[in-house]
């Protein structure tokens, strides 16, 4: 029997619970959790506090400038950052994978998603259509009063600061969405570089500047700052230079951040995209037509990149009945059955072993990877979970993020009770619905619910992967971001760094 009460977790999950920290204990004795990261790298000091104002003030002077450049020009500018991330390819790719072990195939793909991001902004950047003018004509003769005519577009806010992701080195990094596009529309851009891949930024940074020069953009559009201290982060959302922030990272940072834009004597805007449950929901007539192939797409989503993916489900909702008993022990097979992979440091290793302990300790641990994590010292297993909605809406622990390839099999035991659970969660990035024959009046009380919670939902689908496209959206509802009205991923991502501005009776054009 797989699938036992929560309160009598018997001895599968102590053998379960045991191995694992057997094996734990085995890499923490011979292989020190930091001993990859003792190996001599180059060093990238701090900035310091007069590195963070520079680096602002040449950003405010060279916005001026950069802002009234034609679109053709910074085209051409970004269209040079595309250019060099394919000419050196190689390079940046095998230097990203000693920073981060994704993998070539991964980083291969990434790298050439984030060039055709790039040509995407510069033909923004050509077209003008991120001005989206729109205009009333004047009516003089009007009465009882004359209307005047009006003109409005957007214009870019100023310097924006960038803060990238650790498991995006180059799509959501020094050359991702928050840069491209807001070099597209005229705003300067100082990025603070991720301290889980310093070189590899660094490297990313050259080649904008290359790029910049062979474009003749002014001095100060585009900087580079190292800073794994908080204090330059704070200094780069404090500095009054700086207009908007672009943030990719923790809830607990992103919180801390986002109260120092806003206790600022004129507070900015601060995007933020932090932590994400992104929940599957698997209604009755999905689970009985498709039990096996649902468990098994739904491990391969949550060991994904070793589960460090924004969009990794980290719990599937259902509700108990007679094909759940199938479900799980297809997922409890291809959990067993998957390889541990490599994480991206130690630091995150350890907040996932942290997140693995927490959770044996509230809920029940169906199943693990039998391969047990190799002599890399950042290698982790798959960790599968199951609880009931009780337990699961009486305990946050269980609520929150696991940044790894963890996840939590939730079970209910009616339509009252999935739709009070779906009720209770926190914004996200996503939510899934999984449907079969007879499941459509679930869907019609359900799925409004989840718009309501999530800034995009999958039909039939998993989350992992996001096409930056012009229909894309990637945010949610707090805590998955701080505005729900923008899209971090995709061409209308340049909105976050833009307003309006209206110009009233002034000659026409």
């Amino acid at each position: 029997m797989v699938c036992l009460q929560r309160k009598d977790r018997g001895p599968a999950h102590r053998r379960l619970r045991t191995r694992y920290q057997e094996d734990r204990r085995h890499l923490r004795k011979h292989v020190p959790l930091r001993s990859v990261q003792s190996v001599a790298k180059p060093s990238f000091p701090d900035a310091s506090s007069e590195q963070v104002s520079s680096a602002l003030r040449a950003a405010e002077k060279a916005f001026s400038v950069y802002r009234q450049l034609p679109g053709e020009r910074r085209a051409r500018f970004l269209e040079a950052i595309a250019d060099g991330l394919e000419r050196d390819a190689e390079k940046i790719i095998e230097l990203a994978n000693s920073e981060t072990s994704l993998g070539l195939p991964r980083l291969q793909v990434e790298l050439q998603r984030t060039a055709e991001q790039g040509r995407l902004f510069a033909e923004l950047a050509r077209t003008g259509a991120w001005l989206e003018p729109r205009s009333d004509e004047a009516e003089p003769e009007r009465k009882p009063l004359p209307k005047p005519g009006l003109r409005s577009h957007n214009i870019p806010l100023g310097p924006v600061v960038v803060m990238g992701a650790c498991n995006f080195p180059l799509a959501i990094s020094v050359v991702g969405t928050d840069t491209m596009s807001a070099l597209a529309v005229g705003c300067t851009v100082v990025v603070k570089a991720h301290h889980g891949h310093p070189a590899t930024c660094e490297k990313l940074s050259t080649l904008i500047h290359e790029a910049a020069k062979e474009t003749d953009m002014p001095d100060g559009a585009f900087s580079l700052l190292h800073g794994e201290s908080h204090r330059v982060g704070r200094e780069l959302v404090q500095n009054p230079s700086t207009k908007a922030v672009a943030f990719t990272g923790s809830l607990k940072g992103g919180k801390a951040l986002a109260t120092v834009a806003a206790n600022r004597p004129e507070p900015i805007p601060f995007y933020a995209e932090m932590g994400s449950l992104n929940p599957l929901f698997v209604l009755p007539g999905a689970l009985r037509e498709r039990s096996e192939e649902i468990a098994t797409g739904y491990v391969a989503a949550v060991t994904l990149s070793a589960g460090q993916m924004c969009t990794k489900p980290g719990m599937l909702v259902t509700i108990e009945g007679p094909s759940l008993e199938r479900f799980l022990k297809q997922s409890v097979l291809v959990t067993r059955e998957s390889s541990p992979v490599a994480m991206l440091n130690a630091g995150i290793r350890d907040n996932f072993e942290a997140n693995v302990e927490r959770f044996t300790k509230s809920a029940k641990l169906i199943a693990a990877s039998e391969q047990a994590p190799n002599s890399s010292a950042n290698e982790a297993s798959c960790q599968l979970f199951v609880t009931d909605a009780s337990d699961f809406l009486g305990d946050p622990n269980l609520q929150t993020e696991a940044f790894g390839p963890s996840s939590i099999i939730v079970r209910v035991k009616d339509e009252k009770a999935l739709l009070k659970l779906a009720n209770s969660l926190e914004g996200t990035l996503t939510a899934s619905l999984h449907v079969g024959e007879g499941d459509c009046a679930i869907v019609d009380k359900l799925l409004p619910i989840l718009e309501s919670k999530a800034g995009r939902v999958l039909w039939n689908g998993f989350p992992p992967g996001v096409v930056p496209t012009h229909a894309t959206h990637h945010g949610g509802p707090w805590p998955a971001t701080t505005d729900s009205r923008h899209t971090s991923i995709g061409i209308f991502g340049y909105r976050r760094f833009v307003r309006p501005i209206c110009r009233q009776g002034f000659p026409s054009p």
